[in-house]
């Protein structure tokens, strides 16, 4: 008994130790020096100051690294992409500029810094910082910058606005991430801000100062230099005239064209939503498309091999829905987003990237369709409960059902899902229940079963169907619904 209690006490000791010992390193980092409050002054006048919080590099003898933005990504090479951003910021609008540094310099060894900010972020702690301007009194505002970390903004941004009375002020958040929308720091900047107005932010990935300087004149905070805006479009007369004449629109500044192609596909192209974000795509326009007749239009959404972080044209790299679909309808316009998830958020961006299309070119809007493929059906099934009216139909392919019913079956919206029995990733019996969950719910409206199945399919395919076509397995084999022509047929024929 007493070699027990010894035991446990030594254990004891070591843990607190332990604890101790990671205290110190996780939050003892070498102290900041030499760091005033001055700012780097703008134009004469200026009524606005650009914050940011980025890295500083690696400190002589590698003792410790100050704190870390995304990695580079632009043509300033010298600088991490957050810095590059704020200076790009203040060089189009005038505006002073100052940067936020901790006290402590975050540990050089990636995991070292990882682990700080994860407990911050979880603590909701407020690191000290090295310096900070007396007062922000003569600004009316604030462009906030920074890396996105654990989802959210680093903590010591908040350690900054609420040194602060931001009562009337402005506040306009951007932040750089190689994978995340800037919409997961969104309710953070806004606690922090007090009672500021905080305008929607912006992500800043491999921008441009065109990029930049786009996103300021679409938030009101970069004066047109040729025409005045319109105030209800948000276009200046001539773009309106473009917009009139030409459905491609590649001249709006609420796009950036990708300048590569993939089989045909112009890829890495960029809507700048006012309310989504920056959302990326990749589309594939018929030579023969002028704006002169309507064409038909469609989604689709990539499982998580093609999403965004995985690089640019993965998702057409590795499925072929897009390609497929040229087959059944030569006047077809095809959109494969590329987003950064499979929740709320990558729904509302396709959305609003449905909703774009739907205004810019010129579209027979009884032919719109739609399809998700794994993580993308889990997408693509919030978009139907969202927007149901948006679309013609729908094809769920190896996926669950992330979206409300409702609006789906009010709309009369045809969905066909295909899956295989036994699906490695989500089984069959999710597609199932939401199959019969639908069918209940028209069953309720009073519609007869023939009238259920003309807008129902249930599509379970038995394990040879993939072994039949060379596929490894059942979920990877979903691809292949891409070729199955009773399955793309039936979805164009609506």
């Amino acid at each position: 008994m007493k070699k027990i209690k010894k035991r446990t006490v030594i254990e004891l000791v070591i843990l607190v130790v332990l604890i101790v010992w990671a205290s110190w390193y996780l939050f003892m980092g070498r102290k900041i020096t030499g760091v005033d409050d001055n700012v780097a002054v703008g134009d004469e006048g200026t009524h606005s100051l650009v914050v940011y919080f980025s890295r500083e590099g690696v400190i002589p003898d590698g003792i410790d690294a100050a704190s870390s933005a995304s990695p580079n990504s632009n043509q300033y090479e010298a600088e991490s992409d957050t810095e590059a951003a704020a200076k790009m910021i203040a060089q189009l609008t005038g505006a002073d500029l100052f940067q936020i540094r901790t006290d402590r310099y975050y540990r050089s060894a990636f995991w070292g810094t990882a682990a700080t900010a994860w407990i911050e972020e979880a603590l909701n702690l407020r690191p000290g910082l090295a310096a900070k301007p007396e007062s922000l009194d003569k600004y009316d505002v604030i462009y906030i910058g920074y890396p996105v970390w654990w989802f959210n903004a680093p903590m010591a941004v908040g350690t900054f606005l609420e040194s602060y009375d931001l009562t009337g002020k402005t506040v306009v958040p951007f932040c750089t991430s190689t994978d995340n929308g800037i919409d997961v720091s969104m309710d953070y900047i806004r606690e922090v801000s007090g009672s500021a107005t905080v305008l929607d932010g912006y992500r800043a990935h491999n921008s441009g100062l065109e990029d930049v300087s786009a996103w300021l004149e679409r938030i009101g905070m970069l004066e047109q230099t040729d025409e005045q805006q319109d105030t209800e479009t948000g276009l200046t007369k001539s773009e309106a005239d473009i917009a009139d004449t030409d459905p491609e629109v590649s001249e709006l500044p609420n796009v950036t064209e990708g300048t590569e192609a993939y089989r045909d596909f112009v890829i890495d192209n960029v809507y700048h939503s006012a309310d989504a974000g920056d959302i990326h795509y990749n589309v594939y326009i018929p030579e023969s498309y002028d704006g002169s007749k309507p064409y038909a239009l469609y989604f689709t959404l990539p499982g998580y091999e093609g999403l965004y972080f995985q690089g640019v044209a993965a998702n057409i790299e590795s499925e072929e829905f897009g390609f497929e679909a040229q087959k059944y309808n030569d006047e077809m316009i095809i959109v494969a987003p590329q987003l950064n998830d499979w929740g709320e958020t990558s729904a509302d961006q396709t959305i609003a990237l449905v909703e774009y299309f739907l205004q810019q070119y010129h579209i027979d809007t009884s032919k719109v369709y739609g399809n998700g493929y794994s993580g993308g059906g889990e997408t693509m099934s919030i978009v139907m409960g969202k927007r149901p009216d948006l679309f013609t139909a729908y094809l769920h392919v190896s996926s669950q059902w992330d979206g409300e019913y409702e609006p789906v079956v009010d709309n009369r919206l045809p969905v066909y899902f295909a899956i295989g029995r036994n699906d490695e990733y989500y089984g069959s019996a999710k597609t199932q229940r939401a199959y019969d969950t639908l069918y209940d719910l028209y069953e309720r409206q009073g519609l007869s079963k023939e009238e259920i199945d003309s807008l129902l399919v249930l599509d379970i395919k038995e394990h040879d169907y993939f072994t039949g076509r060379n596929a490894p397995n059942e979920h990877g084999g979903g691809g292949l619904f891409a070729y199955d022509e009773e399955i793309m047929g039936w979805l164009f024929s609506k």
